[in-house]
């Protein structure tokens, strides 16, 4: 509620009684100096250390709409409140009138008077409707201005504000006012039914907390109540004149108000934080606006909105008081004389509305289309009157359907009699002549070639359609990209979408779209969009090593992360299933600066405005940073490492030292030079870094600043002008690396902005480079596109004259032969139907048909892109030339992109690069003229024209022979196409080939082909060891910790073959997605995606066998919408630290714990462990699983559940409630061992026929159980 419309004796305010609000701003200029003394003007001026009064027009927020109130030439704006429920503004005034906009264009909506004489003090929107303050009664209204009830007592004598409280309290309505008491009102009853004693001060200011109601008096404090019985529990005395406005947030309280200096009330330059954990002032914040009004900006935990008198505001930032003064300031378009005397924030944090004195009321928005709430109420809109249009008899192009249809009792002039009736049917459309002129008849049928310009088993009828209007049928079925040629994605290049069967993921075959040994990645998770770039990761070897060796104590990091993932797909290797990638996508989702970025997506985004092409080359350049900055913090948490590794980077990137400068140097001109090195070593950065110099070079007084720092990729820039002709590809790599520019930036030199020079200079050059492809603008497009064009456009013309050379040869001199050669020649490359490379590609050295030959439908071809020869007609009739750039969908022997580049590191810092062909890269080697770069991997964005929704990424990698002697294949390297868990071969020109109708390059990846041995190991080093057995915390922090296993000590450690039983449970994070057909039939869309929410592992030897030596219940910090306990056992809170009694623990301090037994070579014992593992996200060779369900398993039979095993064979009964994992594990070790007695005496098939009878004759329930029940 706004403070300044009190009206009262005493004078704190700067005006009287008799003062109104058309008056000038002086009062409050008086009030509001600054430290010394000195007032504002009343024009809004106001002096400041280092700004001089200069606001900052530009933030997120701007001035959307200003409008004029009711009864604005008489009273101003005395009360303002964004509706919680609705899309409304409510704004009351001094003369007592109410008065509500409708969204963010300020529409008005209802509009009525509340009290006569006296003004609006407050006012609030709850569910039932609107109530408003005036300084003796409390109104209630409905949202459309229907009246509720008036409530008027003695008590209410001078009311000043109100608060309707939360929770279980939303019944109560406080009401305080400058009177020594607060009244409560009972809204369900609505009557009055008690008050409080605040004190002869007076409660002014009333704000709402979760556990306190806070109001503030007159004198400057701040009192903290018990909403239970709304006693006093805390005091704060923020000012010590008096207090203007306060508001809450979570644990903060901010102030501000007016104190005594020198025997005068001058408003505070401060806003006062308190916070609330500690009781006491934080550092007050320092403001670029005199504090007059604030609230808390909701949605942000400590984002303060500042308001002075005089219409500039300001976010700041309660959390650091440092850089609050730094905050974002605005200015509201409000006349020199008015005052802003309130103001409210919307809870979406989009729209804040301000009122000053003048009855204008001021919208400032963030955002294209913002709103005042997240999720608002249908707001009820009046029914209007249905109005009848006339229309003239004459008018001719007057609508006939805007006249009501008119329904008679009685038959109609148009219902003609039968007999003046006639049956009329459809005529047979004729056959195409070109059908009957090729046509051979047999006996009485004919026989004629389907010329396939129909669809098949339909006849279709032409409409007679008005001009302009469109059919349905105009959509682009054929798929035609912008140039309108027709684009046929290969199936190997398309999103893939998989539908499970009854079993899931346990019975589909992957072998369908997999036949390689390497694994592929699972789709169904988000974010999977990053799968290309992971596997371009994982098949870089130096990057691959030096993941698998990193091992750090951060819950959350990508580089733990990227190499249990890499391990995984070591471990996969023939397997034929592909990985998941959820526990590093769990890590990428928990840093902020990727939420930010918007590289997070969800299952709701919609695919089809989604810029994946843009957003993978984000999500390159992010990741490869925050690995950069994980592995350089890991460097400095080890004090251990001494320079070795730096000088192993200076000589691997090739540093050249005589480019070394002083750190400050004076030219001979007298500018200076200034040396800044800003770079940084990690193992990331050996790989991917280049020392780099940026230098920026003010055009005024030549100060030039140096920078050395370490650039991990080259982002392409391309020229603007297409005139500069065919340029090479490596020309605008070169181009982009050492791109000069000039722009506006701050001179130190100069202390003001002007333009500055930048340009860039290698020391050294990166042993793999990556490089964005950008590609994001319609003008980057077309120069790629350009320069295609020029290229296919040369292989053309060469191809031309070949042709004719031999028809020259062949036909001699005579000119009629030789122009008939020349035009059967030329269709071969100026028309074509643009047909889709697959299986049947013609390869660059495979033979392309032959232009002589003939259409085997002769004239009766109908096809206007048929390449073959016709009798009897020319080359271009009733045939389009193709596009130039058809060519590429005809042979993938052509690219602007070479497989190869040399580059040349100059004595000036600059790059030198030159292309290298296919048939030079094989003998290519470093040199004087530079080192060889060989393309390693491209990802590309497939977009089908037919379906947009189903853009995708996918990579071409060049797999290494180190990979395929793992995979125990032949030492070669090859190509391989990765998409999602497809994994095709391919040859190094399908890599090199850009379709530009469908497959756009975003990432390339370079490899020196002499990599430095001594700096570059492909031998990871495994970090993980006994200790991580030996560290082991819980995170619960509540009440007694319950042990329920011992821990392996040293002689105990597992080894080789031991047997070690292992049991999880799990929650659900999201549901399964199914589908049930009309025939019954089930089909899963998308599996549940499940966390693991405990582990067990069981000693399965020793003098301890079944005793558990693990049982971790694993934190989440994800939503789980199903804690499964029937199965699981798992209770809400067991999996927070907060309230847990469990051993709780993270995920990854129990991941290396399992990965540990699995380097060891331990035997795992469980039921159902392919599963288990899964979800933990971890991959065992298939030697060291022993799984009940196979073990006890009769080919062509349902698999038996450990429940009934436990009955059969060890007459136990289990899961008689909940799961336990402890329970069983220990019975699954059981089983196994009588499974081991059984076989050993002979008697193991014998025993499965009687269990699977058995289990028959009690339809595989335990007896008992459903007594028991």
């Amino acid at each position: 509620m706004d403070f300044s419309a009190v009206q009262f004796g005493d004078e704190i305010l700067g005006y009287n009684e008799s003062s109104t609000f058309s008056e000038d701003s002086s009062a409050y200029a008086d009030l509001y100096a600054g430290d010394a003394g000195e007032a504002f003007s009343p024009g809004g001026e106001f002096t400041h250390d280092t700004h001089d009064g200069d606001f900052i027009s530009s933030g997120e927020y701007q001035e959307s709409r200003t409008v004029l109130v009711d009864g604005s030439d008489h009273y101003g704006v005395s009360a303002v409140s964004v509706d919680r429920k609705e899309e409304l503004v409510w704004m009351g005034n001094s003369g007592g009138h109410v008065t509500s906009y409708l969204s963010t264009d300020l529409m008005k909506y209802t509009s009525f008077q509340v009290h006569a004489t006296e003004e609006i003090r407050d006012i609030w929107a709850y569910d039932l409707g609107i109530l408003a303050l005036t300084p003796t009664s409390l109104n209630m209204r409905t949202r459309q201005g229907i009246p509720a009830f008036t409530h008027q007592s003695p008590q209410l004598e001078n009311m000043q504000c109100m608060l309707q409280l939360g929770g279980n309290f939303s019944h109560r309505l406080l009401l305080g006012g400058h009177q020594s008491s607060m009244v409560e009102f009972d809204l369900t009853r609505q009557e009055q039914t008690r008050c409080h004693q605040v004190g002869e001060q007076g409660c002014v200011i009333l704000r709402d907390h979760p556990r306190f109601v806070c109001h503030g008096d007159l004198t400057g404090r701040i009192v903290l109540h018990d909403p239970r019985t709304m006693r006093q529990e805390h005091s704060f005395q923020a000012h010590t004149g008096s207090l203007s406005d306060f508001d809450v947030l979570g644990n903060y309280i901010a102030t501000c108000g007016l104190s005594n200096r020198m025997g005068q009330l001058l408003g505070d330059q401060f806003v006062m934080v308190f916070d609330l954990r500690m009781m006491k002032l934080s550092l007050p914040l320092r403001a670029l606006v005199p504090p007059f009004l604030l609230r808390f900006v909701p949605g942000l935990s400590s984002c303060l909105a500042v308001v002075s008198p005089v219409g500039q505001w300001q976010l700041m930032d309660a959390g650091q008081p440092d850089n609050a003064i730094m905050s974002l300031s605005y200015q509201i378009n409000c006349v020199p004389e008015s005052v802003i005397t309130t103001f409210d924030v919307a809870s979406s944090s989009q729209a804040i509305v301000f009122g000053d004195s003048l009855g204008s009321l001021h919208l400032f928005t963030s955002g294209s289309k913002p709103t005042f709430n997240n999720f608002s109420q249908e707001t009820m809109m009046p029914d209007l009157p249905e109005q009848t249009q006339t229309m003239p008899l004459t008018d001719k192009t007057a609508s006939l359907a805007s006249i009501p249809m008119y329904y008679p009792t009685s038959a109609l002039l148009s219902e003609w009699p039968e007999q003046y009736m006639k049956v009329g049917y459809r005529p047979t459309p004729p056959v195409d002549a070109a059908i009957l002129s090729s046509m051979k008849i047999v006996g009485s049928i004919g026989y004629a070639p389907n010329l396939h310009n129909k669809k098949r088993n339909q006849v279709p009828y032409k409409f007679n359609r008005t001009k302009g209007q469109k059919s349905s049928a105009s959509e682009n079925v054929l798929g035609k990209n912008d140039e309108g040629i027709t684009v046929h994605v290969p199936w190997r290049y398309r999103k893939l979408e998989i539908k499970y069967g009854k079993l899931g993921m346990d019975d589909f075959d992957y072998d369908q779209y997999n036949r390689t040994s390497f694994s592929g990645l699972d789709m169904s998770l988000p974010n999977s969009y990053c799968n290309p770039m992971i596997q371009m990761f994982y098949y870089i070897a130096p990057l691959r090593a030096l993941m698998m060796s990193h091992l750090c104590e951060r819950e959350f990091c990508l580089v733990c992360e990227l190499g249990f993932l890499f391990h995984m797909l070591d471990v996969s290797m023939g397997q034929g299933i592909p990985c998941h990638a959820s526990n590093f996508l769990r890590a990428f989702r928990t840093i902020p600066e990727a939420s930010a970025m918007s590289l997070t997506l969800s299952d709701q985004d919609n695919r089809a405005k989604i810029n994946f092409a843009s957003k993978i080359q984000s999500w390159n350049r992010f990741v490869l940073q925050q690995l950069h900055t994980e592995t350089l913090e890991d460097r400095a948490n080890h004090s251990h490492v001494d320079s070795l590794d730096e000088r192993m980077f200076q000589n691997s990137c090739q540093i050249d030292t005589s480019l070394e400068e002083p750190e400050i140097t004076k030219a001979e001109e007298g500018h200076i030079v200034e040396r800044q090195d800003k770079r940084e070593y990690s193992p990331v950065a050996v790989i991917f870094g280049s020392h780099v110099v940026s230098i920026n070079k003010c055009t005024r007084c030549n100060h030039e600043i140096h920078k050395d720092t370490t650039s991990l990729l080259v982002n392409l820039t391309f020229p603007e002008s297409l005139e500069a002709g065919r340029c090479s590809f490596s020309s605008v790599v070169e181009r982009s690396m050492s791109l000069e520019q000039t722009r506006q930036a701050w001179c130190d030199s100069c202390t003001r902005y002007q333009p500055i020079e930048q340009w860039r200079r290698y020391k050294t050059l990166p042993d793999i480079l990556a490089m964005n492809c950008g590609l994001d603008s319609a003008q980057d497009f077309r120069f790629w596109k350009h320069q295609f064009e020029l290229l296919l456009t040369d292989v053309r013309d060469k191809k031309r004259e070949e042709e004719k050379k031999k028809s020259e040869a062949k036909y001699g001199n005579n000119d009629k032969e030789l122009s008939k050669a020349n035009e059967r020649n030329t269709p071969s490359l100026t028309t074509g139907s643009p047909s889709t490379p697959s299986k049947r590609y013609p390869d660059s050295s495979s033979s392309q048909p032959s232009p002589a030959r003939p259409c085997r439908y002769g004239q009766g071809c109908t096809r206007h892109d048929c390449r073959f020869w016709h009798p009897g007609r020319d080359a271009g009739e009733g045939q389009q030339p193709a596009h130039v750039l058809s060519l590429l969908d005809q042979t993938m022997e052509y690219s602007w992109v070479p497989p190869g580049m040399r580059a040349k590191l100059n004595e000036d810092g600059t790059v030198s690069l030159s292309d290298i062909t296919k048939s030079e890269l094989e003998d290519a080697k470093d040199n004087e003229c530079g080192v060889v770069y060989e393309l390693v991997g491209v990802v590309s964005h497939i977009a089908d024209p037919r379906f947009p929704d189903k853009n995708n990424l996918v990579a071409c990698i060049r797999v290494g022979p180190g990979y395929h002697v793992r995979a125990k294949v032949s030492s070669v390297s090859h190509w391989y196409l990765f998409n999602d868990i497809s994994i095709q071969p391919i040859g190094q020109e399908e890599a090199l080939w850009f379709p530009l109708g469908w497959k756009t390059p975003c990432v390339l990846y370079w490899q020196r082909r002499q990599l430095p041995s001594e700096s570059h190991s492909v031998e990871q080093i495994n970090p993980i060891t006994v200790d991580v057995f030996g560290e082991d915390k819980s995170l619960a922090q509540r009440g007694r910790k319950r042990i329920t296993f011992t821990p392996l000590t040293a002689d105990e450690m597992p080894g080789e073959g031991d047997l070690v039983a292992m049991d999880a449970e799990f929650v659900n994070l999201h549901q399964e997605e199914a589908e049930i057909r009309s025939d019954g039939t089930r089909t899963t869309i998308k599996p549940s995606q499940k966390s693991v929410a405990r582990i067990t592992c069981i000693r399965g030897q020793g003098p301890l066998e079944g005793t558990p030596f693990l049982d971790d219940y694993i934190s989440t910090q994800e939503q789980v919408v199903d804690y499964l306990t029937q199965f699981s056992g798992i209770k809400p809170g067991d999996l927070d630290a907060n309230f847990s009694q469990k051993h709780l623990t993270t995920l990854k301090s129990t991941y290396v714990k399992l990965r540990y037994l699995v380097d060891k070579g331990v035997k795992f014992v469980g039921h159902g462990l392919k599963n288990d593992f899964r979800v933990i996200n971890m991959t065992v060779p298939m030697a060291q699983l022993i799984d009940t369900v196979h073990l006890f398993h009769m080919s062509h039979n349902r698999m038996v559940s450990l429940k009934f095993l436990a009955w059969h064979f060890l007459k136990l009964k289990i899961q008689s409630v909940t799961h336990d994992s402890i329970e069983d594990a220990r019975t699954a070790l059981a089983l196994y061992q009588k499974y081991c007695e059984l076989k050993a005496n002979g008697d193991l098939v014998m025993e499965l026929q009687t269990l699977y009878e058995a289990g028959k004759k009690a339809q595989w329930k335990v007896p008992g159980e459903e007594e028991e029940d």
